[in-house]
């Protein structure tokens, strides 16, 4: 057993999970689980931004450190990762074919998103779901359908141009407003709830999910900076919505 490469190879596993959403503990326990049985001593510590592995075999220390700048939300990748990652922890050593855990795991990371019509559908079935539940009538429900389709539409043309998820959240609370003022004055819904429900697909919600789940695990500096990285997405959503309000009540629409 090449000792490097299944240390590279828990690590990445780690990695893949915290860059697409899953919690500190998470992360640890999947790099834990993976190489607890083929060295003599594992140790891992997981931030929000970097991955530490050591571990002792034969006499020797070995170490790997990885930084995590990427960070999204896929629920998928994180269930196949976990499963490579059981498959792996049950293979004996003598037998082990590392290589093919390395090309099956890379293969998972060159995997794509969920289809583009999908995301952008369930993003308006979201809304106008989260509109119904706040309070929202029928009459709500095309014009935030279809202004959280539009946005969904907006904000992946912004994450593909690499814009920052602030400046994204910014420009999406505004395009949302716009759109609710353009149909609550044409007399289709209310503008309190196309935004609201609208919004509701810009909210960092697993992050904040996340935050209190890592807080509660013990991983204070992990659940922290996940806490403030959310805090920071919702302070660009309310900047974007309220800015553009502003305006429009500078202009004498809010009476």
């Amino acid at each position: 057993m090449n000792i490097n490469k299944t240390l590279k190879l828990a690590s990445s596993a780690g990695q893949m999970i915290l860059e697409n959403g899953g919690e500190t503990y998470r992360a640890e326990d999947t790099i834990g689980r993976m190489l607890e049985n083929k060295v003599e001593k594992v140790e891992t510590f997981v931030t929000s931004t970097g991955i530490f592995v050591s571990v002792e075999h034969d006499g020797k220390i070995y170490t790997k450190i990885s930084r995590v700048k990427r960070r999204d939300t896929d629920l998928n990748k994180i269930a196949i990762v976990n499963d490579l990652s059981r498959r792996f922890s049950k293979e004996e050593w003598e037998t082990l074919d590392v290589d093919k855990y390395i090309a099956e795991l890379h293969e998972i990371n060159s995997m794509g998103k969920y289809n583009y019509y999908l995301r952008i559908f369930a993003a308006g079935v979201a809304a106008t779901t989260s509109m119904m539940m706040l309070g929202g009538n029928s009459k709500d429900f095309i014009p935030t359908f279809v202004t959280a389709v539009l946005l969904q539409i907006f904000v992946l043309f912004l994450e593909k141009v690499g814009f920052p998820n602030f400046i994204v959240n910014c420009f999406g609370g505004g395009f949302v407003t716009v759109f609710g003022i353009l149909f609550s004055q044409m007399g289709m819904g209310s503008l309190d709830m196309i935004i609201i429900g609208s919004i509701m697909t810009l909210v960092p919600g697993v992050a904040i999910t996340n935050s209190l789940r890592d807080i509660i695990s013990g991983d204070l500096v992990s659940g922290t900076s996940r806490g403030v990285d959310a805090l920071i997405a919702a302070t660009g959503i309310a900047t974007g919505v309220g800015a553009f309000l502003k305006i429009w009540a500078m202009a004498g629409g809010l009476r």
